[in-house]
C-alpha cells in the first residue's frame, strides 16, 4: 500500500536531463570562449615574434652602415644615413608576417637614429634631424588593423603590433675579415692617413704576387686554394671565425687577385668573370692619386689623405674614370654608371686587414687588425703600384670599418660587428 508522501519523492527524469543540457552548453560556450581567446592570443604572440624578426633584421643591416667617422678626419654626408635606412628598410622587406602569409613593410620613419643608447623617444629619424655621428639605429616593424578571429564575437576590435630593436657596431670575439691582405707593420706603427704601397706583378698565368707594405694573406691556410684570394677579393668567398693571434699563410702569387681585386672599383674583366650583382662595388669607383679632380673637389696627390675626398665621392656616386685618375697605367675592364654605385654598392674600399710581421716567413701571426682605404684599382700590364691609406686599428672606438663576425663582452677586442642592445 503506498503513503501519501510517496508520489512527491520520485525522481523527475526529464528535468534532470534537461538541466544537465544546460549545464553542458554553457560549459561548451566557455571552453569555445577559452580556446578562441587562446587561439587569437597565440596568433597575436606569432604575429609578434615575426615581426620581431624583421626589426632586428633592420636594426642589424642598418648598423652595419654606421661607419662614418668624422672625428677620423672626415665628413659625414647626408647620404651616410640614407645607406643605413635602406638597408635596414630592405632586411626587414626580406620577412613576412601572419604565419608567413604577408610581406612585412617598414617605412623611413620606422628608421631612427641616436648618436647614444637612449629611451626610444630620443631616436630621430633621417628627415627629421638625426646626426649623421649616430652610432644607433632602431627599427620598429609594425602589423596595424589584425582582425581577430573569435574575440571579435566578444565586441573586440582590430589589434595593432608593433616590435622593436636597437642595434650598434660593437667589438668582436672573432670576425669575418673583409679583403684577404696583410699590413706589414713597422716600428713606431703607421699614422691615419698614411699611404702604404706595394708593387704587384703579373705573370702570363695570369697570376699576381704583391711585395712591398702589404701582402696577400690566406685566412684558412689549410683548405687553400689557387683562386682564393681572387675570389675573397671579389665578395664570393667570406672568411668568418678569424681572431687576433690566429695563424695564416702568405700565399705569394695568386691567379686572378688582380679581376677580384678592382671589382671593388665597379671594373669587371670583359670575360663576364664577374657581374656587379655577385661582387657589388664601392659606391664610388673613384682613384687616387687623382688628376683633374673637377669642380667642387680638391686634387689628391701620392701621400695627401683621401678619406674626406671619398666620403663625398661615395655620395655621389663617382665612377672610375681612367682620365682623371694619374696612376700609371690604364685599367682595362667595363666599369659602372654612377647610379650603379648608387644603387648597388656598399662599403666595398674600407676593409679590414690583419696586421703582420712581413718578415717571419710564410707563415704569420694576426697580431691586430688595421682599416685601411683601398685607393686604386690594379692597372694593365705585368706591374704596377697599388696604395691604400692606413685609417688606424680596426677596433679603435668610432672606426670606420666594419666586419661580420660574433659580437664578444666587454673584452672583446675585434673589429666592429653590428650587434643588438634593445
Amino acid at each position: 500500500m503506498s503513503t501519501p508522501f510517496e508520489h512527491t519523492l520520485r525522481p523527475c527524469p526529464r528535468r534532470e536531463r534537461g538541466g544537465i543540457a544546460v549545464i553542458v552548453a554553457l560549459s561548451a560556450l566557455v571552453l569555445f570562449g577559452f580556446a578562441g581567446l587562446a587561439i587569437d592570443l597565440g596568433r597575436m604572440y606569432v604575429s609578434k615574434t615575426e615581426l620581431q624578426t624583421a626589426a632586428d633584421a633592420c636594426a642589424l643591416a642598418a648598423a652595419a652602415e654606421l661607419t662614418c667617422n668624422a672625428a677620423s678626419g672626415g665628413t659625414c654626408p647626408s647620404s651616410y644615413l640614407q645607406n643605413a635606412e635602406a638597408a635596414g628598410i630592405f632586411a626587414a622587406s626580406r620577412n613576412r608576417v601572419e604565419f608567413q602569409s604577408q610581406q612585412i613593410s617598414v617605412n623611413s620613419g620606422d628608421v631612427k637614429f641616436s648618436t647614444a643608447l637612449a629611451p626610444n623617444s630620443s631616436y630621430l629619424s633621417r628627415t627629421n634631424g638625426a646626426s649623421t655621428q649616430s652610432r644607433y639605429v632602431m627599427c620598429t616593424a609594425r602589423l596595424t588593423g589584425l582582425t581577430p578571429w573569435f574575440m571579435a564575437l566578444l565586441g573586440i576590435g582590430a589589434q595593432n603590433i608593433e616590435a622593436t630593436g636597437v642595434a650598434t657596431l660593437a667589438p668582436a670575439y672573432s670576425m669575418c675579415p673583409t679583403a684577404p691582405i696583410g699590413i706589414c707593420n713597422k716600428a713606431g706603427g703607421y699614422a691615419a692617413g698614411e699611404w702604404i704601397t706595394s708593387n704587384f706583378t703579373s705573370n702570363s698565368a695570369d697570376e699576381d704576387a704583391l711585395s712591398g707594405s702589404f701582402r696577400w694573406v690566406d685566412y684558412t691556410p689549410d683548405t687553400s686554394g689557387n683562386q682564393e684570394i681572387r675570389d675573397h677579393l671579389a665578395g664570393g668567398a667570406p672568411v668568418c671565425g678569424v681572431k687576433v693571434g690566429d695563424k695564416i699563410r702568405l700565399p705569394g702569387t695568386q691567379q686572378g687577385a688582380k679581376s677580384g681585386y678592382n671589382t671593388r672599383f665597379g671594373i669587371y674583366p670583359n670575360n663576364n668573370a664577374y657581374n656587379e650583382s655577385s661582387s657589388p662595388p664601392d659606391r664610388t669607383g673613384y682613384a687616387y692619386p687623382n688628376k683633374n679632380p673637377g669642380a667642387g673637389f680638391s686634387e689628391i696627390n701620392i701621400g695627401v689623405s683621401a678619406y674626406n675626398d671619398y666620403l663625398n665621392r661615395q655620395a655621389v656616386g663617382a665612377p672610375f674614370n681612367n682620365s682623371q685618375y694619374a696612376g700609371t697605367g690604364n685599367v682595362s675592364g667595363r666599369t659602372l654608371l654612377s647610379s650603379q654605385h648608387l644603387s648597388l654598392g656598399s662599403d666595398r674600399r674600407l676593409v679590414t686587414a690583419a696586421l703582420i710581421n712581413c718578415s717571419a716567413g710564410s707563415e704569420v701571426v694576426i697580431e691586430d687588425m688595421a682599416c685601411v682605404l683601398m685607393l686604386n684599382p690594379m692597372s694593365n700590364g705585368a706591374n704596377g703600384t697599388i696604395y691604400l691609406e692606413y685609417r688606424g686599428l680596426a677596433n679603435t672606438p668610432g672606426s670606420p670599418c666594419r666586419t661580420g663576425g660574433l659580437p664578444g663582452g666587454p673584452l672583446a677586442s675585434g673589429p666592429p660587428v653590428p650587434t643588438l642592445v634593445q
